[in-house]
C-alpha cells in the first residue's frame, strides 16, 4: 500500500509563515515549558507531560523530587508510593510503573543513575539509546536531545501534530506514530529554527490551540489558518475523539 507524504503541498512555506508569526506573538518563552537541563530528569519529565497540562505537571514534578529527592530513592519506592505522589498529573499508576522501569533499565545501560553517557554520542546514536529505554519515544528522546543535549532536533508531540493538521502543513491522513512524520517535520525546518519553534507550537497549543476549545478568535495565526478539521466557521469546540483509558494506559508504556 502506498503512503502518502505526511506534509501537503505547500507545507513547506506555510511551516515557514508559522514560524515568523508564532515568533512574533510569543517570542520563544521556553521557561514556561520546565525542560530540564538533566538528560534523566528530562526523560522522567517527558513522562510526567503525557495527557496533562503544563501547569499540572510541574506542579507533579515538584511533588516527586519533594518527595525523592534522589533517584535511588525513587528507584526503591513501590508503584503504589510513587503514584500517589503523581496523583495530580493523571495516568499515575502507569507513569509511576514506567519511571520505575526506566531507572531500572538506565541503571543496566549506563552502569549508573544518570544519562550522561550521551553528551559524547551523536544525534542519532543518542537517540537510538533512548527510544530504546521505557516509556520513551521519537518525540520523548528529542526532547532530551534538545534541552539537556543542545542539539538541532525539533521534537513533535501532541501540540504540534494538532496545530500542523489544523493549519493545513500535514495531511489528515499523517499518522503521528510514524517515524517518516517526525522525520519529515524535522527536516521541513532550517536547524537553527528548530527549538524556537518547538518552544512556541507547545505554548500555542497550550494557550491557544486547544485540543477541544480552541481560541480561535484570539489565534494570531487565524487569517492563515483554514482550521481544518474543526467544525465550519467554528471558533468554540473541536469535535476530537479522545482515547479510551486502555488506549492512553497503552501510550504511556510506549512513550508519549
Amino acid at each position: 500500500m502506498r503512503v502518502s507524504p505526511p506534509l501537503l503541498r505547500g507545507g513547506l512555506e506555510r511551516l515557514a509563515q508559522i514560524d515568523a508569526v508564532l515568533q512574533a506573538a510569543y517570542g520563544t518563552p521556553e521557561e514556561e515549558l520546565g525542560n530540564k537541563d538533566d538528560p534523566l530528569e528530562e526523560a522522567v519529565y517527558i513522562i510526567l507531560s503525557f495527557q496533562t497540562d503544563l501547569k499540572r505537571c510541574r506542579s507533579t514534578w515538584s511533588s516527586l523530587r519533594a518527595a525523592y529527592p534522589t533517584w535511588v530513592q525513587l528507584k526503591r519506592a513501590t508503584p503504589r508510593e510513587i503514584a500517589r505522589v503523581l496523583h495530580e498529573g493523571g495516568l499515575q499508576k502507569q507513569k509511576a510503573r514506567t519511571i520505575r522501569r526506566l531507572l531500572a533499565e538506565v541503571e543496566l545501560v549506563a552502569g549508573q543513575l544518570s544519562l550522561d553517557m550521551l553528551q559524547t554520542m551523536s544525534d542519532e546514536e543518542a537517540e537510538r539509546v533512548l527510544t530504546r529505554l521505557p516509556g520513551l519515544s521519537w518525540k520523548a528522546a528529542r526532547c532530551v536531545l534538545l534541552y539537556s543535549l543542545q542539539r538541532e532536533v525539533l521534537p513533535v508531540d501532541g501540540n504540534t501534530f494538532r496545530i500542523l493538521k489544523r493549519t493545513g502543513v500535514l495531511s489528515r491522513r499523517a499518522v503521528y506514530r510514524r517515524r517518516t512524520l517526525h522525520d519529515a517535520v524535522q527536516n521541513a525546518v532550517p536547524a537553527d529554527r528548530r527549538r524556537a519553534l518547538h518552544v512556541n507550537l507547545v505554548v500555542h497549543g497550550q494557550r491557544t490551540c486547544l485540543p477541544r476549545a480552541p481560541q480561535c478568535p484570539r489565534c494570531p495565526l487565524l487569517t492563515a489558518c483554514p482550521r481544518i478539521g474543526l467544525p465550519v466557521g467554528a471558533s468554540a469546540h473541536a469535535h476530537l475523539v479522545l482515547p479510551t483509558p486502555a488506549k492512553a494506559r497503552a501510550a504511556v508504556e510506549m512513550g508519549a
